[in-house]
């Protein structure tokens, strides 16, 4: 009898051992050895991590789910503030140079698309996160090397990119489609931003990386080509008009002020020397009374389009446009008002072929 309730007792002291083993277990499972920053600074040493750390009671009025995400975020850019300056200054460095050179509608423009976050996103960032009493702690990591290697192929596709973008641009430029150079040119500003974020990541990874490494000259050079070939764009496309118009026994130049100013609008501009033109443009008119009825007069004007596109002087477009006139005064006037309406559908046609 004394031998069963000595084993019973046996039994259930190992049982409570057990217990409070596993409790053990579970509360050592519980709080990671990442807690501690004499962990972190041994196990993730700085020549090979780079790591962020944040820890804050949950609010109130937030889920347990909601804090944790918050102070992963927190832990995630307090790794990147480690990084953010140096993208930052190479960023400056991009629009500096735009400063000097003179392009201040480039500037802008390279200003917004090159705009760098404070929580500036890194590619082979982990985190984890531990919760406790309300107390939530999150631990972010980045291998070095893993980032290192990424962001030099990330660079290399980049000025790849941009001299894609670039050589397009020259060719269409080249052949006078001055609208689709300048778009062309305009693609690769965005991936700028996405330069000056590999280099500046690099920069402050590795401290012993070349101007070599980061491309510099190759994507300074790329960078002073495209805001260059956009001030010299920005002076819009250049058309050579040559009209001549009649109105009846005179002549007018009703077609020729309506067709600039339309052009205007749309960037053109205008030139009277044949040679420095990217486009020419050609008509003729003439105009004929058409009938008189319940007082009001009518007149037509007949005219001849043609489109050529410089230097080579290649046919692209020919047309001819009627267009009635209405006036109570005269057949003359009636035909000054179809000069000026018809104006607008050749301007139409002239800029979806200069635009296109």
């Amino acid at each position: 009898m004394k031998i069963e309730i000595f084993s019973k007792n046996l039994k259930q002291v190992f049982i409570l051992i057990l217990c409070l083993a596993s409790f053990n277990i579970v509360m050592s499972q519980n709080e990671p050895a990442w807690m501690k920053h004499s962990w972190r600074t041994e196990q993730y040493p700085s020549n090979v991590f780079i790591t962020g750390f944040a820890q804050d009671e949950k609010n109130s009025n937030e889920s347990l789910a909601e804090a944790t995400e918050r102070l992963k975020d927190l832990a995630r850019t307090n790794l990147s503030e480690s990084i953010l300056a140096s993208v930052q200054s190479v960023s400056e460095n991009y629009i500096q140079s735009i400063t000097e050179g003179g392009s201040e509608t480039f500037k802008e423009n390279f200003q917004y698309n090159t705009k760098i976050s404070t929580d500036l996103e890194i590619n082979g960032i982990q985190v984890d996160s531990y919760a406790k009493n309300n107390v939530v702690s999150g631990f972010a990591y980045a291998n070095k090397y893993e980032i290192i290697g990424f962001y030099k192929a990330n660079l290399n596709m980049q000025v790849q990119q941009i001299e894609g973008f670039v050589n397009t641009a020259l060719e269409l430029e080249k052949n006078n489609e001055k609208n689709k150079a300048k778009d062309e040119f305009n693609k690769a500003v965005p991936v700028f931003k996405e330069i000056a974020k590999s280099q500046g990541i690099l920069s402050a990874v590795d401290k012993n990386i070349t101007e070599d490494d980061l491309k510099m000259q190759i994507t300074m050079n790329l960078y002073n080509e495209v805001v260059q070939a956009n001030a010299r764009l920005a002076q819009g496309v250049i058309v050579f008009i040559v009209t001549d118009e009649k109105l009846f026994n005179n002549s007018t130049t009703a077609i020729e002020n309506n067709l600039k100013a339309i052009l205007a609008e749309n960037g053109c501009r205008f030139t009277k020397d044949e040679i420095e033109a990217d486009w020419k443009v050609k008509i003729n008119a003439t105009s004929r009374e058409y009938n008189f009825s319940n007082n009001v007069y009518f007149s037509y004007v007949d005219a001849e389009v043609k489109l050529f596109k410089a230097p080579s002087d290649k046919h692209v477009y020919q047309n001819e446009f009627s267009h009635k006139g209405a006036h109570s005064k005269s057949y003359n006037d009636a035909a000054g008002k179809a000069y000026n309406e018809i104006s607008k559908p050749i301007s139409d046609k002239i800029l979806n072929w200069i635009n296109n």
